[in-house]
């Protein structure tokens, strides 16, 4: 009995010394899978740690190169904002120019219109400097002429001094026998001064003639009675007649330099 406890003894002794022997080899196996696994891991933690190395290599980069965009971003927007105020400064500038152009061409028109005004009154002083010229070359022709007459002077001078003295006896006895115009009789004046507002005509002529205050006369051109007067005062060499109202075209006496007068 005891043998056989001996070799169950042994019995269990072989079978744990197998089952050590086949965990021991099971262990080996594991073990190996385990190495193979760290040599797997290590490799890829390797791996992995590069990536992550080249990650946050990038990374930094990225950070640097944002940080320069970044800088650059900003340097352009103040750069953007700077040429945007240059370019309001600039409108502000053009706006200035167009209304200081606008008022340049305004000037320019104006010295324009001036010249313009200058070049006709030039034109103007170079006609009256030709008629002035032509006047004086008049002048200086018939100084010609009074010189080259004077060599007769004193014969003329003599007749003229008889003429005169036979002129004079006879307006003297003229004035004095009757008057100088009698009704119905004309003469012709050249100097006279016309109010239309008052109705008024003034007359270079008075008594020396017979014109007297209540005489009636009548003022004619060119055969056409323009209107009527009446003398309401009168003096030596001048009178004042009232225009008759309601007859002829007294507006006429504006528009001629002479006149016929008749006395009615």
């Amino acid at each position: 009995m005891g043998v056989w406890k001996i070799i169950d003894i042994v019995g269990v002794h072989d079978a744990n010394r197998a089952l050590i022997a086949a965990s021991e080899s099971k262990t080996d196996g594991i073990r190996k899978e385990i190495d193979e696994f760290a040599k797997e891991h290590a490799v890829r933690f390797s791996r992995e740690r590069r990536k992550n190395q080249e990650i946050g290599e990038q990374a930094i980069d990225l950070s640097t190169e944002n940080v320069k965009m970044e800088a650059t971003f900003s340097t352009q927007n103040s750069r953007i904002e700077s040429l945007k105020k240059e370019i309001e400064e600039k409108v502000e500038t053009i706006i200035t120019f167009k209304v200081e152009l606008a008022n340049f061409g305004k000037k320019i028109e104006a010295i324009n219109q001036k010249a313009t005004h200058s070049r006709r009154d030039i034109l103007l002083i170079q006609s009256k400097l030709q008629d002035i010229e032509m006047q004086a070359q008049n002048e200086k022709e018939r100084k010609q002429r009074i010189f080259n007459n004077l060599a007769d002077y004193a014969e003329i001078t003599s007749i003229m001094k008889d003429h005169f003295v036979r002129t004079i006896d006879a307006l003297y006895t003229e004035k004095y026998d009757r008057p100088w115009i009698e009704k119905g009789e004309m003469i012709k004046l050249n100097l006279f001064s016309f109010n239309f507002e008052k109705g008024l005509l003034a007359l270079p002529v008075g008594k020396e003639i017979g014109l007297e205050p209540g005489a009636f006369l009548s003022i004619g051109s060119l055969g056409e009675i323009i209107c009527k007067i009446k003398i309401m005062e009168s003096s030596q060499n001048q009178s004042l007649g009232l225009i008759m109202p309601l007859f002829g075209q007294p507006e006429k006496l504006l528009s001629i330099k002479s006149f016929d007068l008749t006395h009615l």
